[in-house]
C-alpha cells in the first residue's frame, strides 16, 4: 500500500503519518513532501495507491493538484485534509475528484474511517471474477462456493470469500500462519494453507474477547494473540470438511497450525507454485482490512 501525503504543514505531515502507521496497513509504504510540485513528480514516478492532500499550499493548491491527477486519468485513490469546511467548497473539492474531505483538526478514528473505502478499493482490485486456470483434478483443493459457505456458517454472515491474483512471495507475506490438512488414513499432507494475520484476525472476529481494539494490536505487534490462534484453528478444523479427496471421496483433517514470523526456502516455493494447483483468495469483513490466504494442493 503505497501513500503519498502532500501538505504545506510538517507538523501535519507528522501527525498523518504517525496514524497510517498505527492502523496497521499490509506493506504500507509512506512518502511526504510540502511542495505539491514535487507530488506531482513523485506520483508519476512512484504511482501511489492513495494521495492524502491539503487544499490551501503555495504554488499549486490542492484543488488544482487533483485536477491535474484526473487530467491523467490515474487510478490513485484521492483524499483531501483541510480546515475549511465550507460546503460549497466541499463540494468543489469532490467535483474536482476528492474520494473524501476530512476537515481539520481530526482524530485517528475519523482519518481511519474516511480512508477504510479507499483502502478497500485498493484491495479489490486484486479480486478476479473467474479462476484464471482450471484446477488440476486430484487436488484436494476447496471448491469456492462451499469453503465461502462454510466460513460464513463458523464466522460472520457479512462475510465475503473471493478469488484473488496468485500471490508471490515478498516481505508483506510474513508473518503468516501455516495450516496442514493431511489424509486422516494415510497421515498424507495433501493440502497447505497460509493465512496472513488479516485472514486469521478475520476469522477470530467470531470470538467474543477478538474485539476492533484486539486486532489492531495484533496487527501492529505482527504477532497473533492467544485467542486468535486458538479461534483461528478452531475454524479451520472445522472448514477442513470441504477439503475433500477427490479420489476417496473423504475429507481431510487439519494436522496442525504453525505461527510463521522467518522465511525459509519450503515457504518461498510455496508461492511459487503454479496456478492451477492452487487457490489465492480474500476475506472481507467490515470494517477490517482484507485477509489474505493461499491454498496449495498435493
Amino acid at each position: 500500500m503505497r501513500i503519498l501525503v502532500v501538505d504545506d504543514s510538517k507538523a501535519t505531515l507528522e501527525i498523518v503519518r504517525r496514524s497510517l502507521e498505527g492502523f496497521g496497513y499490509r506493506h504500507l509504504s509512506i512518502r511526504k513532501t510540502n511542495n505539491p510540485i514535487d507530488a506531482l513528480s513523485i506520483i508519476g514516478q512512484w504511482q501511489p495507491h492513495i494521495l492524502l492532500t491539503d487544499w490551501n499550499m503555495p504554488e499549486l493548491s490542492g484543488i488544482a493538484l487533483i485536477k491535474a491527477i484526473r487530467k491523467k486519468q490515474l487510478a490513485t485513490k484521492i483524499g483531501m485534509i483541510t480546515t475549511i469546511d465550507d460546503d460549497n467548497q466541499l463540494k468543489q473539492a469532490q467535483q474536482a475528484g476528492a474520494d473524501f474531505v476530512l476537515c481539520k483538526p481530526f482524530d485517528d478514528e475519523q482519518l481511519y474511517e474516511k480512508l477504510l473505502p479507499l483502502v478497500q478499493g485498493v484491495e479489490q482490485s486484486e479480486i478476479i471474477l473467474d479462476e484464471i486456470e482450471e484446477l488440476s483434478e486430484g487436488l484436494a483443493l476447496p471448491n469456492l462456493a462451499q469453503l465461502e459457505k462454510s466460513l460464513v456458517k463458523l464466522t460472520s454472515n457479512e462475510l465475503t470469500v473471493n478469488i484473488i491474483k496468485p500471490q508471490v512471495f515478498d516481505e508483506s507475506k510474513l508473518p503468516c500462519i501455516m495450516a496442514v490438512f493431511e489424509d486422516s488414513e494415510t497421515q498424507k499432507i495433501r493440502s497447505v494453507a497460509l493465512l496472513d494475520l488479516y485472514a486469521a484476525c478475520i476469522l477470530a472476529k467470531s470470538n467474543a474477547n477478538v474485539t476492533n481494539g484486539h486486532i489492531q494490536r495484533v496487527i501492529k505487534s505482527k504477532r497473533p494473540s492467544k485467542y486468535v490462534m486458538e479461534t483461528t484453528q478452531q475454524i479451520l478444523q472445522k472448514a477442513a470438511i470441504v477439503f475433500l479427496d477427490h479420489q476417496s471421496r473423504k475429507s481431510l483433517r487439519l494436522k496442525n497450525t504453525n505461527f510463521i514470523d522467518h522465511t525459509f526456502p519450503k515457504l518461498e516455493n510455496l508461492y511459487k507454485t503454479p496456478a492451477n494447483r492452487r487457490l489465492d483468495i480474500s476475506l472481507q469483513t467490515p470494517p477490517l482490512a482484507q485477509g489474505r490466504i493461499t491454498i496449495i494442493g498435493f
